[in-house]
């Protein structure tokens, strides 16, 4: 079989026939270099290039679509590994109406369709570039500084003051992420305009049993997450979605306008890449390797999972990636050991 060129590879498996090999990709936070477009433009295509991925998803600070809404952090002093330190707060805790819908003029925005403008102007391959944002709730909920759902964690609802939104504000919160929901539609047209891709949507983990119920999740995530991906791929844009954690549901984005599906095959009642491929139709399954490994010396039993990984789907169209971002501690030799286990 003949050597594929990055986007001819992942082309393939969106359209579910096997390609030379599987696709590979990784990603993970560069704290300190996150918001200035040149520099996080910059370091993810060095992160690229190092490990010759193929298909670059930019990583941008885990807070930066909140600044769309006024609030200031510190990228330079994190108040843990991976979230910069929040230096202004919005006017009032809860007001919804913060919540207007914007354009691609508002700075952030403008920042990061820069980057993605420099990263097209400087790549060397054809590997399709996605930018990063989070499902407009999670927005949201970070603004008003509710507690986030962890990836492999346990979550209370009774400590969401959201749950209470719903049920006594609902109509002011409909709008609100409405409002959020064509933002978002608005910053992929300028990024489409710029060379991008596609979109990487992150559900985060509110498609978790046991935490916002399925009625919930149908009205107040999925809903405005469908319109945010009618539109992306109404204009020929790649859809990646990924939904984290234990519990995590694939099963329930069966009918998602999305080209991949990303989610943790490790955790708790979980389905593996194969189970899920049975019933995900023309969706693209995405993962294969314990994220938690990295940045712990464990190069081998990286190697070991991904080598297990593609053979037990030799048969599937697939993304070989870990299962959610890498820590900021992996080592050159463990993530060496993951994009190793590709070499054809």
């Amino acid at each position: 079989m003949r050597k594929y060129t990055k986007r001819e590879r992942v082309n393939a498996v969106l359209n579910g026939k096997l390609a030379d090999r599987p696709p590979i990709t990784a990603y993970r936070h560069f704290p300190g270099h996150e918001r200035n477009p040149e520099e996080l433009a910059n370091t993810m295509l060095e992160f690229h290039e190092k490990y010759d991925w193929d298909i670059l998803k930019i990583h941008p600070a885990a807070t930066y679509m909140q600044e769309v809404w006024g609030q200031e952090f510190d990228y330079i002093n994190y108040e843990n590994e991976i979230f910069p330190t929040r230096i202004s707060e919005t006017d009032s805790k809860c007001d919804l109406s913060i919540f207007t819908e914007k354009d691609i003029d508002t700075p952030v925005l403008k920042d990061h369709i820069e980057v993605v403008k420099i990263i097209k102007e400087k790549m060397k391959d054809d590997a399709p570039v996605l930018q990063t944002v989070f499902t407009p709730i999670s927005i949201l909920t970070g603004v008003f500084g509710f507690p986030m759902v962890r990836r492999h964690f346990p979550a209370d609802r009774a400590d969401d003051p959201i749950f209470d939104i719903m049920e006594n504000r609902e109509g002011e919160l409909l709008e609100a992420l409405e409002n959020i929901t064509q933002t978002y539609i608005n910053y992929w047209k300028g990024l489409k305009e710029a060379g991008c891709d596609g979109m990487f949507l992150a559900g985060v983990s509110w498609a978790r049993s046991g935490y916002a119920t399925e009625e919930e999740w149908e009205k107040y995530v999925k809903d405005f997450d469908e319109k945010i991906c009618d539109a992306i791929r109404a204009d020929g844009g790649i859809v990646m979605y990924h939904t984290c954690g234990i519990k995590s549901n694939p099963q329930r984005f069966v009918n998602y306008n999305i080209d991949i599906l990303h989610w943790d095959q490790g955790a708790e009642n979980n389905p593996d890449i194969k189970e899920a491929a049975e019933y995900l139709g023309d969706t693209t399954p995405m993962g294969g390797v314990d994220e938690m490994l990295f940045g712990n010396n464990e190069e081998v039993e990286i190697a070991r999972q991904a080598e297990l990984a593609i053979n037990e789907n030799k048969d599937v169209p697939f993304i070989l990636a870990p299962y959610c971002s890498i820590s900021i501690h992996s080592t050159d030799e463990e993530v060496m050991a993951f994009r190793n286990s590709v070499n054809i």
